[in-house]
């Protein structure tokens, strides 16, 4: 291979502008996630979200603007990443009940795996879930949350599977509930009753229980 040859490729292995640009806006929302997981909003410093993402303050205002702005380009993201999570399932391609508890184990485990989520809900319900409602995406993220349960739920009604009384709402609730109340309340459960909600021994449990609820939930009786 040629100096030239070398050069190019050398060149053309190199992120393009856009994409540099993409990544340093995700590292700004990662690291935003965890400070405002942290420390909720008021208690977040826009000097450590850049020191931790590894770059100028100024950048913050360069790519999202003031404070208000990187929090709710934060809640964004991170309803987004889990709505997309869900989307990769391909939940139209399954059975109505296997489609349900595809959701619910990849809920459980998203809340698992990324704690941060959960905390930053929290930090916004404790704020009335003021923010939230200010983002672009609202309806969007809600469709997205709601959509696909209620199609499953048409086809389970369908083929008298399922019960016809239920809503998305239900489903998300129960799912959603025994998803992230184990990452909530796993250190007062660890510290008051001595029960490690997050241990392998519990987990397997949790999980099947959640699919057990759901199926009991949607399921219309076998007689």
């Amino acid at each position: 291979m040629s100096e030239q040859q070398g050069l190019e490729t050398s060149l053309s292995q190199q992120p393009s502008a856009d994409e540099a640009s993409a990544d340093m806006r995700r590292a700004l929302l990662d690291a935003g996630k965890t400070e405002f997981a942290n420390y909720g909003y008021d208690g977040a410093r826009l000097e450590r979200i850049a020191a931790k993402a590894g770059c100028a303050k100024r950048m913050l205002y360069y790519y999202f603007g003031n404070k208000k702005d990187v929090y709710l380009a934060v809640i964004e993201q991170s309803y987004s990443d889990i709505r997309e999570s869900e989307e990769q399932l391909n939940l139209d391609a399954l059975e109505p009940l296997q489609a349900l508890h595809a959701l619910a184990q990849r809920s459980f485990e998203y809340h698992e795996q990324n704690q941060e989520f959960t905390r930053l809900v929290l930090q916004e319900n404790f704020q009335g879930g003021e923010m939230l409602g200010q983002i672009s995406k609202t309806e969007l993220l809600r469709n997205a949350a709601l959509e696909p349960i209620e199609r499953i739920l048409q086809r389970g009604v369908a083929q008298g599977l399922f019960k016809d009384q239920l809503t998305a709402v239900d489903v998300h609730y129960l799912i959603s509930a025994l998803s992230g109340f184990r990452v909530d309340h796993a250190a007062t459960w660890h510290s008051l009753l001595q029960v490690d909600l997050l241990g392998d021994d519990l987990r397997a449990r949790h999980l099947q229980l959640l699919l057990g609820q759901l199926s009991a939930l949607v399921c219309k009786e076998q007689g």
